[in-house]
């Protein structure tokens, strides 16, 4: 772990480098924080500035927003580079952000005001690849537990072992998996090299998959979704479906209750019973509707996106999908997919 020192150097050459030549930039650790903080003064002339700046990692959105729950009253987010949805992160929560990257975005109400885009630096190595299925589906098996081989996600996905090769060298290069080269050969498995990261980019790719998805509503009558699944619903589909997952709310509740209730119920199902609207409707109970639905209906991403527990005969979805489904509904949704993340081991196990 990186220690304060090297961190308040770090947020030191950052402020610096993307002030004019001459502004003074001093940096002390402030006390007793559950975050990594720091006091930071910039002098300007007769000027200065003080403001209370945490430290968020690599800049994904999940570092930013457990930077921001432990310490609130942070003014300006510093990281090795932050994302693009962290930046959108910050702006709609009033918060200024700078990386070493060369990028800085601060307002303060002190006058203090910093607005710069690197224009040097590299195109990272993720805006280049674009996540496939088969990806989302090598990375749900690494999330599972699945060692990450070729053979391993091809035995666990039913991927082919092309496809499993390409979508682990795809992960590798950027920079979620790592294979040393005394390691490389056939057979040889790479490691995960940030946990945080690995799921923070697997659920950024699943929720983008997610707005391309076709959804089937359904309305039907129940007094309680879960009694209705339990009894009615769950042994319905055991029989038509070769594969079906609860996701979302209704998910969360039975994983890591924080949500009170749930209003619509997202399920997934196997391709061949997606396929017939009218059928999958007369298994669910109900039928097909434009509004008003208490169900959602989505065809399986992946075949280990079913892979969750059961909870009274309930099919779940795998814990990291339920916590990616959560965070691209947002709002209470996004607060319990934190609370999930929190509660629940949502993976890898490698």
């Amino acid at each position: 772990m990186t220690g304060t020192r090297d961190l308040e150097t770090s947020v030191r050459n950052a402020a610096t480098a993307v002030l004019p030549r001459g502004v003074r930039v001093a940096v002390k650790p402030a006390r007793a924080q559950a975050a990594p903080t720091f006091h930071v003064m910039i002098h300007a002339g007769s000027a200065e500035h003080r403001f209370l700046a945490g430290w968020a990692g690599e800049g994904w959105p999940a570092d930013v927003e457990r930077l921001t729950a432990a310490v609130p009253d942070v003014e300006v987010v510093f990281a090795k580079q932050l994302s693009r949805g962290a930046k959108d992160w910050l702006l709609a929560h009033q918060r200024g952000w700078v990386d070493e990257s060369g990028d800085a975005n601060v307002s303060l109400s002190t006058g203090l005001i910093i607005v710069r885009e690197a224009r040097t630096r590299q195109v990272k190595t993720e805006a280049r690849i674009k996540w496939t299925r088969t990806m989302l589906a090598a990375a749900e098996a690494v999330l599972a537990g699945v060692t990450p081989t070729v053979e391993a996600i091809e035995t666990a996905t039913g991927i082919s072992r092309g496809a499993s090769a390409n979508a682990l060298a795809r992960m590798e290069k950027l920079g979620l998996l790592h294979r040393s080269q005394a390691t490389r050969g056939r057979g040889s498995a790479r490691s995960v090299v940030d946990h945080d990261a690995f799921v923070d980019g697997y659920a950024a790719a699943a929720a983008m998959l997610r707005l391309s998805q076709r959804v089937i509503r359904i309305h039907r009558l129940w007094r309680d979704p879960f009694e209705a699944f339990e009894s009615e619903i769950g042994p319905a589909l055991n029989h038509h479906s070769q594969s079906w997952a609860v996701t979302g709310a209704a998910a969360s509740i039975l994983l890591a209750p924080y949500l009170s209730d749930v209003t619509v119920v997202e399920l997934y199902v196997d391709d061949d019973l997606f396929a017939n609207p009218d059928h999958l409707a007369d298994v669910l109970g109900g039928r097909v509707v434009d509004r008003g639905q208490l169900i959602e209906v989505r065809s399986l991403p992946t075949s280990m996106s079913a892979k969750g527990p059961v909870v009274s005969g309930i099919h779940l979805a795998l814990p990291a999908r339920v916590y990616a489904d959560l965070k691209a509904v947002g709002g209470r949704s996004a607060e319990a997919a934190h609370h999930l993340r929190e509660t629940v081991d949502v993976g890898p196990h490698s």
